[in-house]
């Protein structure tokens, strides 16, 4: 990833001007990421994404709630301090969404469609599945493609809010994985 690409991700248009979008396939070669993300998509997305970010909260762990291009769905991401195994990530995300549904089992998490990275291990001459950047410019001009509170309002200042994000350290994630599973 250049400072070009990214300055053509914010600006939506590359240096001839035409649209560009940047993602990225969360899992390395080897096998690990420096984030999860759990997807929501549909009608009950807020509610459900809210009630997986109030599951962060009180278990400790830091997340951030992004509204996604469309605006009907969102992506709660969890970030780390270095590359963790995609597998362990996958497991804090999958810890933290049973803690939710036991928290909130009136919502029913209709809405919950899938991690990134989705797989434990690549697949096959394959990279994983890939997960569209946030901040994009035209969703963004329209409040998505952000990072949005409790109140699902857009953070004033995108790039302070994710400078405040604290990362999960791998010793953590495993400690609350380990005692999650015993």
């Amino acid at each position: 990833m250049t400072e070009d690409e990214i300055r053509w991700h914010l600006s939506g248009v590359d240096d001839r001007g035409k649209p560009f979008v940047m993602g990225l396939y969360p899992m390395l070669l080897d096998e690990t990421c420096h984030f999860v993300a759990v997807d929501f998509d549909g009608r009950t997305w807020a509610a459900d994404a809210l009630a997986y970010g109030l599951a962060c909260r009180e278990t400790g762990v830091p997340a951030a709630l992004e509204r996604s291009r469309s605006g009907n769905g969102g992506h709660v991401w969890i970030f780390f301090d270095q590359a963790v195994p995609a597998g362990l990530a996958r497991r804090l995300g999958a810890m933290l969404l049973t803690d939710a549904m036991d928290r909130r089992p009136d919502l029913g998490f209709r809405s919950y469609d899938r991690f990134f990275p989705s797989q434990d291990t690549l697949p096959r001459g394959g990279f994983g599945n890939l997960i569209a950047l946030p901040l994009q410019r035209a969703p963004r001009r329209v409040g998505n493609s952000v990072f949005i509170d409790d109140d699902l309002q857009p953070h004033a200042d995108q790039w302070e809010f994710l400078a405040a994000v604290e990362r999960m350290s791998l010793a953590r994630t495993e400690s609350m994985v380990r005692t999650a599973e015993d």
